[in-house]
Parts: structure tokens; sequence; C-alpha cells
């Protein structure tokens, strides 16, 4: 018996040194795990942060050339291209995990731009060209975005010279950590918490949100924009929390994920919300989720993940954007414009009920077009706007507010619709008449209380979709 202990001992050392063994196995796994999904990450944000400043110059180019062109025609199609880059580059910088202030005045920035682009040509294709005021407009816009253009230069240089990761660019405990080590290793004094987390950008960027921030806020009257800046949201609610937040994100998910693997911060804006991150991995790109911190309700959905080989057609599109809204609630919705570029299809969406279109309550979706998935949903218009309305039965018929249109205008379709007034300060309802002349087509909106006519859009229907200007 006295000799089965150094045994006993043995047999335990060995089993201790294979637990060892499997345990290392193991651990080297998961951290070349990680490393590989740290990799997959980081291409992602370097990706998002090239594509950004290609746009922004491609931007930047094409305002000089606007500013240049001598034609009605030419300044259009320059417009319409400033329009689809600008979009394209706040897409590419909100993805990016940069601090709030700066993501914020920089996306505000080029939307600004893309909302003047879309003014002109819309003012243009109805055939009146830019005035005086909107060319010193365009060309403070176009110096604004040089200097943005010069910043992104720099930063991008600056970034390739010193080796910058995204990697590095969290705000958490572990990452200012991280930074304060490396400054240690170099022989340099210990950081601040706001010292680190603006080591935690791409060198020299931080000086794009002061510049940005200088810029006045800019209003246009784009087609049914109801100049929601100056408004609070329609849509409220009990204020949720937190882990609310991560619960209700989980509809909108990949079935599989869990609420502790949602990060969630906050940001402020138009609509106050609570951003609801699922991180990439597994070969599953990032999803972000935006619910208003009051009421709960989707403002934002974005899934980063590329485009494949498209297989569908904007009306696929389309009948996918309708069932998923229909699966999340949102009831009585209409498609009315569409757009296809770059392997996905933007669908914009009305409430419509009892047939009455209802213009300021629209939801955008995106959809890819290699297997119909939703990768994207922006329905801040539709949390600012919608609320139960009255006063949806017209004084005038549809026989009598045609008699307000143009008799050469060869009418296909008449219904109601309420649209923002031209001042962006209430609404109207109106008869809205599709019809066409010559080879155009137009929407002709007649008040539907008055009969007179409201407005008249032009549709500009391309092999890549549809446009009302």
């Amino acid at each position: 018996m006295r000799r089965s202990r150094p045994v006993g001992g043995a047999l335990l050392g060995l089993l201790a040194a294979g637990v060892l063994a499997v345990w290392g196995a193991w651990t080297v796994h998961l951290y070349r795990q990680y490393q590989a999904l740290a990799y997959e990450l980081e291409a992602e944000r370097q990706r998002n942060f090239a594509e950004m400043i290609s746009h922004v110059e491609a931007m930047r180019g094409l305002m000089g050339k606007s500013l240049a062109a001598g034609s009605t025609r030419q300044n259009a199609l320059y417009m319409g291209e400033v329009y689809r880059r600008a979009s394209l580059a706040a897409a590419n910088f909100m993805a990016l995990p940069l601090p709030e202030e700066l993501g914020a005045a920089t996306g505000k920035f080029l939307n600004q731009i893309g909302d003047f682009a879309y003014s002109v040509v819309r003012h243009e294709a109805a055939g009146r060209t830019m005035d005086e005021a909107q060319r010193q407009e365009l060309a403070r816009l176009y110096q604004a975005a040089t200097d943005l253009t010069a910043t992104l230069r720099d930063t991008g240089q600056a970034s390739v010279s010193e080796g910058f990761r995204f990697a590095k660019a969290g705000v958490g405990l572990s990452d200012l950590f991280t930074a304060w080590r490396e400054r240690r290793a170099a022989g340099g004094a210990d950081l601040t918490q706001d010292q680190a987390q603006k080591s935690l950008i791409p060198p020299g960027l931080n000086q794009v949100g002061p510049q940005m921030d200088q810029m006045p806020v800019l209003v246009y009257d784009g087609p049914f924009s109801d100049h929601l800046e100056q408004r609070t949201p329609a849509m409220g609610g009990p204020a949720i929390t937190p882990e609310e937040a991560r619960a209700r994100a989980l509809a909108f998910l990949p079935e599989g994920v869990t609420a502790d693997a949602l990060e969630v911060t906050e940001r402020n804006g138009r609509v106050p919300v609570f951003a609801v991150r699922l991180p990439p991995g597994g070969g599953r790109p990032a999803v972000t989720v935006d619910l208003a911190r009051e009421g709960g309700h989707l403002v934002s959905y974005i899934n980063a993940r590329p485009a494949g080989e498209p297989r569908l057609t904007l009306e696929d599109a389309r009948e996918a954007g309708l069932a998923y809204l229909a699966a999340h609630g949102w009831s009585e919705m209409e498609p009315t414009y569409g757009e296809v570029a770059d392997g996905f299809a933007t669908v914009q969406f009305v409430h419509a009920p009892g047939g009455v279109r209802i213009y300021p309550d629209q939801v955008k979706v995106r959809v890819a077009l290699d297997n119909g998935e939703v990768v994207g949903v922006d329905a801040r218009s539709y949390v600012m706007s919608h609320r139960e309305r009255g006063g949806l039965t017209p004084s005038v018929t549809r026989e009598q507010a045609r008699a307000a249109v143009n008799p050469e205008l060869q009418v296909e379709e008449a219904r109601l619709a309420l649209i923002p007034t031209e001042a962006g300060d209430g609404e109207v309802l109106c008869w809205e008449f599709r019809g066409t002349l010559g080879e155009e087509t137009y929407l002709v909106y007649v008040n539907a209380h008055t009969g007179l006519e409201e407005r008249i859009l032009q549709m500009l229907i391309t092999d890549s979709g549809t446009l009302a200007l």
C-alpha cells in the first residue's frame, strides 16, 4: 500500500500535465481565433476608411466641376453624382469606431452636402438654374469640402506611415490601458482618459470635428423634406434602459445571438438613441441597431456585410423590404421610389392608411441583391413624423382637382397624399396625379381643400431605379 502513493502521485502529475497541455492548446486556439477576427475587423474598418476618403475626394472634385459647368444639364449630372458620393461617404464614416462628437459633426456635414446637391438637381430638373445664392452656397460648401479633403489626405498618409490600427480604437478600459502602457513604454507621461481617447483615432482626424462644427445648420427643400432638424420626434413613449435596448435589439439580429454579446452606447441627435452593436465574429460582419431612448422604436439598422453577386431585381427588393417591415410592426406601408447601386437596392416606403400616402412617414430599406437580405433600415423620418392624423377627407373631388392640372398631361394615376408644405412648417392633403407630358413623367399635387396646385415633381426613371426631383 505504501508503494501505491508514488504511483498515484505520478498519475496525478501526468493528469495535471495533460490538463495543462490541453488548456495550453485551447488557449493558443482561442488566441489564433481572436487574432483572425481582429484582422477581419481591422480590414473592414480600413476599407471603410479608404473608401470614405475616396468618396470625399470625388465629391469635392464634382462640386468644383459644377461651379465651372456652363449648362444646366451638365450641372445636374455633376450634382446628382455629388449626392451619391456624399451618401456613400457618410455611410463609410459612420461605420468607423470614432468618438460621438467627431462622427456626428462630420456625418451631418456630409448629409448636408447631399441634401444641397439633391435640391439643386430637383430645381434644375424643373427648368430653374442655380441662382446666385445657391452658387455662393455651393462655393462655400466646396471650400469646406476642400479643407476636409486635405485633412483626410494627411490623415490617410499619416495612418499608413505610423501603422495606425483601428483595433485600438475602442474607448473601453482595456484599450485605454493599452494606450497608457504603450505611451509609458515610449517614455511618455501618463495619459488622461480624454487624451487616451483622442490617441485612439487616426492621426489628425480629431481636427475634423471642430472644422465641421463651424458649419451653420443648412436646411434645403429636398423632395418631401419637412425640415426635421427643427422638430422633436412625434413618436415617443416611456424611456427604456440599456438592458431593455439589448433585449429589443435581438428582434433585428441573427438567430442565436444573446443579449450579453451586445455592446450598448448612448448617442444624441435629432432622436436620442441607444446604439446596440453586435461585434463581428465567425465571418459575420458588425451589426448596429439604434433604438430611440424614448419608446424603444427602431431608428436605424446597419449590417456592414459586403454585397455579393446581384441575382435579384429592384422589384424583388421591394417585396423583400415590404415583408421585412410587416414582420417588424410597420403596417400599411407602400413602396414608392427605389434605386440600385453597388449590389444593393434602396427602397423608400411610406405609410398609406386607407390608400392615402403619408409621405412624411417614410422608412428607407436597403436590400442586398444577392439573396434579398435586409441590411439597412433608416426610420428617422417615420419616428420624427408618425402620429395619428385627422383631416384626411378631401373637400375637393378628384375631378375638380384634375381641372387644375395641365390638360396636356396624360394622367395615369390619381390618389390622395399628405405632403409637407414647401416651407416645411406643416402638412397639406393633396390629390397626387401621376402622368406623362411628352417623354417625361411627372407628379402633380393639387391641394385637396383649395383646389390649387401645390407642387410638381419630375420622375427620373433610369435603369438603376426611380427618383422624384
